[in-house]
């Protein structure tokens, strides 16, 4: 299974990081390599692709904290293993606590402060990111973990790029002109860099950001898209954890 491991995160010990695609030696020859049970995948598949991911990545599948994403705001501080509902970020400092974010176009972001040893996942689409969820995030593990923001390592993920982001005018008008390009009278949000924002405007040093290059959408042979495939889309994870 092909597995992106964030450079960011590289060389850091304690610290367990990854994210899936959809090439892999098992996959469904229509879906690809897929880590949903919603998308009517075979279900013994998918549970065969969630050990092979999580394994190679070194995480245990029994340490998995996974928000049962709505497009919301919320941000939870978690303790244990387990699903958690209303939320679409999750932040701890308890060691083997794998937080997860499932993903087909949204942006999954994964955070770590190597000082007061605390990380977060956020799963933010558009809605998220017009209600700030990174800032809240930020917010949250400043207010739980007295994390200072200039040491927090960030990783922005694969997801849609600015090329293939297409919203309508009542999507547009959320954002702001600032963030909204517009080619050959189309309308383009570029939600990687409004997320980048918030870090900085919350203290993260830029130099503490890894932002993927890749585009969801374009990269039709690696990656899974909603909007591109639709209701026969396969999900992708991406997940944290903190270790002995």
């Amino acid at each position: 299974m092909t597995v992106i491991l964030p450079k960011i995160f590289s060389g850091i010990s304690n610290v367990r990081a990854g994210m899936s695609t959809r090439i892999g030696n098992e996959s469904n020859t229509e879906i690809g390599i897929n880590l949903s049970y919603n998308v009517g995948d075979n279900p013994t598949r998918v549970g065969r692709n969630w050990r092979k991911f999580f394994a190679q990545v070194g995480i245990s599948e029994h340490d998995l904290a996974v928000p049962l994403q709505c497009h919301s705001n919320n941000v939870l501080k978690v303790d244990t293993p387990g699903e958690y509902r209303e939320c679409d970020a999750l932040i701890t400092n308890t060691i083997h606590v794998a937080l997860v974010v499932t993903v087909a176009d949204c942006v999954p972001i994964l955070l770590f402060d190597p000082i007061n040893r605390a990380v977060g996942a956020i799963h933010a689409g558009w809605r998220g990111t017009i209600g700030l969820i990174v800032k809240r995030a930020v917010e949250k593990m400043k207010a739980e973990y007295r994390t200072d923001p200039v040491q927090i390592l960030a990783y922005i993920g694969p997801s849609a790029g600015v090329c293939c982001s297409e919203v309508g005018e009542e999507v547009a008008i959320m954002f702001g002109n600032k963030i909204v390009p517009y080619h050959e009278k189309k309308i383009f949000i570029d939600l990687k860099n409004e997320n980048t924002l918030q870090l900085l405007q919350q203290g993260v040093l830029g130099n503490n950001i890894e932002v993927s290059t890749s585009c969801t959408i374009c990269e039709k042979e690696l990656f899974h898209s909603f909007r591109r495939d639709g209701q026969k889309s396969g999900r992708m994870r991406a997940v944290i954890c903190m270790m002995q």
